[in-house]
């Protein structure tokens, strides 16, 4: 007759049975497998026809493809009329440890019990169904142990089986030739269930074998192996009648189990569980024995060795047997399995493996591939009845939920920080773990943040955008105001919605205390967020008040439009691996220190209307006439080499690249700016007090005439200068200035003798003293000012109030930009290099400066105020240099540190003062 071999769901339409059409009884097998036996179930089926029907040799394995990790197979016995069925995937150890290399991503992010709920879901489903198309079913079990975890899953099989019966009815009813009972009841009938352990205890098995060599007609006791079997039945019905999973009548059952039969099968043969290894050495002896069989004649022959036939014979306790028995009662009568003395009539069909087959498509189909509504609950309603552990997750953690959410929003301020909400969300994730459990912990706590954040983000954000000084804006979120120094949640959020948000000015709540250009008036500041605030609008405002801004004072190159469209320029960095070129665009000398010449700035001057001479002319000529070591009186010598006749008019004009006038620089300049593009506003000020006659050596600066300056440090440093004039008709023009590179040999001057002097003609020599006080101010942020003395000494008096320093060492040295304050604080504060304070001497020659900052280690630039020539100063005057507030480069600010910093951290550098020549018209 032959046989059909196929698999679902895949193998349905190459189905094509040869005729006649035969009534078949259908028996599947499920249930477990140990991994030596490579995953079949159906191990005594191929004993019992004595040759291979769900594999193709010794070392094959049943692989399963597809989301669902489940598969049936089937085999089609045309001679006995029998379709067995094997469901292998989940279940079986082997088939999950491949499942388990398939989803092994899978199990890391979102865990185990999470993948096993759909595993063990679509097993279900795929059982579902082989309970509604089966006569016959065999559970297989790999020990001697009945499994209770079948317990829960035959009971939700049973509810959701009542639930979907009526739909599965309404399928098959477009099937022609379909029963009414089949219709009615959506299976075949009330199948049987039996049960098959694998694993026989030793000592058992040993007493059968012994006992198969009786003779039949011997006057023995009962077997051992039947008493064990007998036991099984009671302990299984018993486990089954008390959780109500059978009851006495059998047509609302899931399945029944035969009253009067065996029903639990326990082989005792050495070849019951199918060890692939001595499977294949008893092939090997066969193949050596000469007794092996190829592929055409297994059908009629056993793979097995030859005296696996004489065992069969010999032992009477087969699994053919045992299964033989209810196949041919389904054929004879069906079955009956009713007890109870009022039972309703039972029925029982035998179909045509065709219409079995045509019936199989919609079922299967229906059960494992649910699309409708209705399919939809019943997959709900089987993950809700099987999966406890999740079920007891979403049931504790949803509990859980509200309790975390209230954590979170307990005694929260009306707006708050990232930073802030991110604590509180810690928080309430903590009180969260402590009480969540299961699969589900992961998607609760993802929910619980979602929440979260979308309470902190409904009006209690803060704005968080950072102020010059790094400080957080304390407003809610909100638009205006600028963008600061960066971040915040305005910035971070680029496809949020801001048009609802309300438009006000940033304000971080932080409050310092500075003074003014000239420093003889103090007033609170508010955090800058702006440039033009911090370093040009507070000092204007407060200037006014002060009456510094009418001084005479210098006026810095600034921006100035020549239409109304003017605009900021558009700056590339032309930064290379992240790092600044900090080097100067020009050529000009460089002492150890720093730049000694003018930064690559456009000079564009004008002087103020008081006529005070400013930037103008080329310096003089300076050349040290004698280098002692520096000594207690601060004592040094210069040579400046003077002419009878104006410099500039013996020189070519240069040509000098003009500003533009349509774009200016969005920030300050510095050593890195474009050229020709000025600032809008000036970042610098210098600003003239008055006459040297200001200051007195003896008294030191008064309360009155700078504000806030600690006492014991309000004085200036000496700083005496021997100068020597020289007259000459030709000299090349060459000006460094006080401590150049080139009159020194590492930190000290060069003697006299070892300057290579070019050779003079007409000489008139007049040598005098010069006496010039300098200081350099701190300022923190609480108003604390003070001078330094070196570049890590505060300047103190003694204690009769006596100065000991000079100046040598402030003007001769990088000075710190950053500096700790002396005040008394808890917390120590930094203070900033803010201003510069020079009282010029009654002497024919111009002292100069020519500031340059370095907020920040290399890679920062360097910071001018856009000077193409060293500021002159007018002579016997006090002067105040005042340094930008905040330094803020193409990339953003360099933000003023919190903590102590190395004195190179940010400098002042080297080489700000210098001493040229009276011009004629100064002369006459």
């Amino acid at each position: 007759m032959g046989s059909v071999s196929f698999k679902f769901p895949t193998s349905f339409g190459d189905i094509h049975p040869p005729p006649p059409d035969p009534p078949v009884v259908i028996v599947s097998f499920f249930g477990k497998s140990s991994y030596i036996s490579r995953g079949f179930k159906g191990s005594a089926v191929d004993d019992a026809l004595g040759r291979q029907v769900f594999c193709s040799s010794v070392l094959d394995f049943p692989q399963v493809d597809g989301d669902a990790h489940t598969e049936i197979k089937g085999y089609l016995d045309f001679k006995q009329k029998v379709l067995y069925l094997h469901l292998c995937g989940t279940f079986d150890v082997r088939g999950l440890a491949d499942i388990y290399e398939k989803l092994k991503t899978d199990l890391g992010s979102k865990g185990y019990l999470k993948e096993w709920a759909k595993l063990r879901h679509h097993y279900a489903r795929s059982l579902l169904f082989l309970f509604s198309v089966s006569h016959v079913l065999v559970c297989s079990h790999p020990s001697l142990v009945f499994d209770t975890s079948y317990i829960r899953l035959f009971r939700a099989l049973d509810s959701v089986r009542q639930k979907v019966q009526g739909s599965i009815g309404d399928i098959i009813s477009t099937i022609s030739g379909v029963p009414k009972d089949w219709v009615q009841y959506g299976r075949l009938c009330t199948p049987r269930l039996l049960f098959l352990f694998e694993k026989c205890p030793a000592s058992i098995k040993k007493q059968s074998l012994s006992e198969n060599g009786e003779t039949p007609g011997s006057n023995r006791k009962v077997p051992a192996i039947k008493k064990l079997e007998h036991a099984m039945e009671d302990q299984i019905y018993h486990v089954l009648r008390k959780n109500r999973i059978i009851s006495k009548s059998s047509m609302n059952s899931l399945f029944a189990i035969p009253a009067n039969q065996e029903f639990v099968f326990i082989p005792t043969s050495r070849d019951s569980m199918r060890d692939s290894r001595t499977e294949l050495i008893d092939s090997v002896i066969s193949m050596c024995n000469g007794t092996s069989f190829g592929p055409e004649q297994q059908d009629e022959h056993s793979f097995h060795s030859p005296s696996f036939l004489n065992e069969m014979n010999l032992n009477r306790h087969s699994f053919k047997g045992f299964l033989q028995q209810h196949i041919e009662q389904a054929f004879s009568k069906g079955f009956d399995d009713n007890v109870g003395r009022h039972s309703a009539p039972t029925f029982f069909e035998v179909p045509k493996f065709s219409l079995w087959l045509e019936v199989s498509k919609k079922v299967f189909e229906f059960s494992t591939s649910p699309k409708s509504a209705s399919n939809s609950n019943q997959s709900a309603m089987l993950h809700g009845l099987l999966d406890t552990d999740v079920k007891f997750s979403e049931s504790r953690c949803g509990k859980v939920l509200p309790l975390a959410i209230a954590t979170y929003q307990e005694n929260l301020p009306t707006h708050y920080t990232r930073e802030y909400h991110d604590g509180r969300l810690a928080h309430a994730l903590s009180v969260f773990a402590v009480h969540a459990r299961g699969p589900l912990f992961e998607e609760y706590a993802k929910q619980v943040e979602t929440e979260c954040e979308a309470h902190w983000k409904a009006g209690k954000q803060m704005c968080q955008v950072l102020s010059l000084t790094g400080n957080p804006c304390t407003k809610p979120l909100h638009k205006g105001g600028g963008d600061g120094a960066g971040g915040g949640e305005l910035q971070e959020e680029e496809g949020r919605d801001h048009s609802q948000l309300p438009l006000m000015e940033h304000c971080s709540g932080v409050v310092y205390v500075s003074a003014c250009n000239c420093g003889r008036k103090q007033g609170p500041r508010e955090d800058p967020f702006s440039m033009r605030t911090s370093n040009h609008d507070f000092y204007t405002v407060l200037g006014k008040d002060c009456g510094c801004c009418d001084l005479e004072s210098i006026t810095f190159p600034v921006f100035t439009p020549s239409t109304k469209d003017f605009r900021a320029a558009q700056l590339f960095s032309n930064k290379k691996a992240g790092k600044a070129n900090t080097e100067p665009r020009d050529t000009e000398a460089t002492t150890p220190q720093g730049n000694t010449q003018g930064l690559s700035f456009a000079a564009y001057v004008s002087g103020p209307s008081g006529g005070s001479d400013i930037i103008a002319e080329e310096t003089s000529n300076l050349i040290p006439a004698k280098t002692d070591s520096e000594t207690d009186s601060g004592s040094n010598a210069i040579v400046i080499q003077v002419s009878d006749t104006d410099s500039e008019g013996s020189k070519e004009k240069c040509l000098v690249r003009q500003p533009s006038t349509t774009e200016y620089l969005p920030g300050m300049l510095h050593s890195e700016s474009p050229l020709g593009l000025l600032p809008q506003f000036p970042s610098w000020s210098l600003v003239c007090l008055g006459p040297s006659s200001l200051y007195s050596h003896n008294l030191g600066l008064q309360e009155q005439q700078q504000a806030g300056l600690m006492p014991g440090s309000a004085y200036l440093l000496p700083w005496d200068l021997t100068v020597r004039l020289e007259h000459q008709q030709d000299r090349p023009n060459a000006w460094p200035t006080v401590g150049d590179a080139a009159f020194t040999r590492g930190n000290k001057p060069l003697a006299s003798s070892v300057l290579q002097r070019p050779r003079k003609t007409k000489r008139d020599t007049s040598e005098f003293v010069v006496k010039i006080f300098v200081g350099v101010e701190y300022e923190c942020p609480r108003g604390h000012r003070f001078m330094c003395s070196a570049p890590d000494k505060v300047l103190k008096t003694s204690g009769s109030g006596l100065v000991k320093d000079n100046g040598n060492k402030i003007t001769g040295n990088d000075m710190p930009l950053y500096f700790p304050c002396p005040c008394k604080n808890s917390k120590p504060l930094i203070a900033q290099l803010m201003r510069v304070h020079v009282v010029t001497p009654k002497a024919p020659v111009h002292v100069t400066l020519n500031p340059k900052v370095q907020p920040a280690p290399s890679p920062c630039p360097i910071f001018g105020p856009g000077c193409e020539k060293p500021i002159r100063l007018s002579q016997s005057a006090y002067w105040i240099l005042r340094l930008p507030y905040v330094y803020v480069g193409d990339q953003g600010p360099y933000i003023s540190p919190k903590e102590p910093v190395p004195i190179s951290y940010g400098r002042l550098l080297a080489g700000m003062y210098g001493i040229m020549e009276l011009s004629p018209t100064e002369k006459t």
